[in-house]
């Protein structure tokens, strides 16, 4: 492969690479997805559709080297995936064996590559695709361009003709040369001023924890997963519209409650990812465009959970206006790092997502996703929140060093319960959502 010359690396990058640097090459960051193929499968069209993929996106074929202590980015001229197809028998367990153990594969950041992929045929009309990427060249949106392309490729190839995909008019190394002239800006400067007014006395969140921290608590996840279906949220649309709120605003209500209760602060930072794809031509270009933004929510003055939800929209308007400026940048402005594993602003991480289709249709096949688990936790607890057609579903994932699997899914039930009393009752009192809450049974869980 003839390789380009090195190139600024982004903030983001930056941070993983450093992590990286100090885990020897652990999973924490690898991103594994898997999509069951029910039909005729052409595996030379997917591969070959894979590789038009990889041809579009320079940050598919990225890997880093070091450059004065930095990372820079290597962007080769040409990568070809070529994709194994291994026989897998014992039904949906061997597949989730071969996910898990996917899952606990690193990446080498230096040596590359930092996608991959691979193909189990586990019947004569049955495949899984697994694919595989750093985060440092990806994210969630990225796997639906990928999807989404390769569909298109794959049908061209299967069915003649060209394939119905827009030009890439901008490279992921275009956005980080672009992000240090950026970050000179008056712009930049006066979001950092925002960030440095909003987290100004604000305390380090602690929610109580099964087990003692130790001095550097291991990546090693724990995840229970939990259901709400659409009639156990009554007229949420209704509730929505009248507070002028996003489902992400809510439900970031809905997790504030349940952490003050079990922690007993009402002044409290989490994180949550939000996509930093300024331009327009950055919203069809692979690569690794998540910012962290930390959402202060002090409801000490609020006292009903329709007080809070305002509040919350405020603070999340506030974040979206400002949501530009790199965590890892704001962290080192506004202190040094307690140990490599933890920052000074949160250890509590929310997201909230809108679920795609869950059946895809290409030329002869079915494509359905397949629920992937994490196997690392990237911060002290990660709580998510997906919505589908049916309802909600969410997940918690914990580093299984300082929780065990009781309190996470007593934390689980706890949001399912609130969720459901303030969809029926927004003007619930806070003192009273805060006290002991009656159970309206179990959240339905598994992992």
């Amino acid at each position: 492969m003839t390789l380009t010359g090195p190139m600024p690396a982004s903030v983001g990058q930056e941070a993983l690479w450093l992590i990286d640097q100090l885990n020897g090459g652990s999973a924490q960051y690898s991103m594994v997805f898997a999509f069951r193929v029910h039909g005729e499968l052409n595996v030379a069209a997917l591969e070959w559709g894979l590789n038009q993929v990889i041809a579009r996106h320079g940050a598919l074929r990225t890997t880093f080297t070091e450059v004065d202590g930095r990372p820079r980015q290597k962007i080769a001229d040409e990568l070809i995936l070529h994709l194994d197809v291994e026989v897998v028998s014992g039904g949906d367990e061997a597949v989730r064996r071969r996910l898990d153990q996917e899952a606990g594969r690193g990446f080498d950041l230096h040596a590359g590559p930092l996608f991959r992929a691979d193909l189990l045929q586990t019947a004569d009309r049955d495949h899984v695709l697994v694919m595989a990427a750093h985060h440092a060249i990806f994210d969630g949106r990225s796997l639906d361009l990928l999807m989404s392309e390769l569909r298109e490729f794959y049908t061209a190839a299967v069915e003649g003709g060209t394939a119905a995909v827009e030009p890439v008019v901008a490279q992921y190394a275009d956005f980080a040369g672009a992000e240090s002239d950026w970050l000179e800006s008056a712009e930049s400067k006066a979001q950092l001023e925002f960030w440095r007014r909003t987290l100004d006395g604000a305390e380090p969140f602690r929610l109580p924890g099964s087990r003692p921290r130790p001095a550097i608590a291991p990546d090693a996840g724990e995840t229970v997963e939990f259901e709400v279906a659409a009639e156990d949220v009554g007229d949420l649309i209704g509730l929505l519209a009248a507070e002028r709120v996003t489902p992400f605003m809510f439900m970031v209500a809905v997790h504030h409650v349940t952490l003050a209760r079990m922690s007993g602060q009402r002044d409290i930072v989490v994180g949550s990812p939000m996509s930093n794809r300024r331009e327009v031509a950055l919203l069809r270009t692979i690569g690794y465009f998540l910012n962290i933004v930390a959402l202060r929510i002090d409801s000490a003055g609020d006292r009903t959970f329709r007080d809070l939800l305002r509040r919350v929209r405020n603070v999340s308007l506030d974040a979206y206006e400002n949501k530009d400026y790199p965590f890892e940048k704001l962290v080192a402005h506004l202190g040094p790092r307690r140990d490599r594993r933890a920052t000074t602003l949160f250890e509590t991480v929310f997201s909230f997502d809108n679920a795609s289709v869950d059946v895809d249709v290409w030329p002869g096949l079915e494509i359905e996703p397949v629920d992937t688990e994490e196997a690392t936790a990237k911060s002290d607890m990660a709580f998510s929140i997906l919505s589908t057609e049916r309802g909600f579903r969410g997940s918690i994932v914990c580093r299984a060093a300082l929780f065990d699997r009781a309190t996470i899914e007593s934390l689980a039930t706890e949001f399912v319960t609130t969720l459901r009393r303030v969809t029926r009752d927004p003007d619930a009192e806070l003192t009273d959502l805060l006290a002991d809450l009656p159970t309206n049974g179990p959240a339905s869980s598994g992992a």
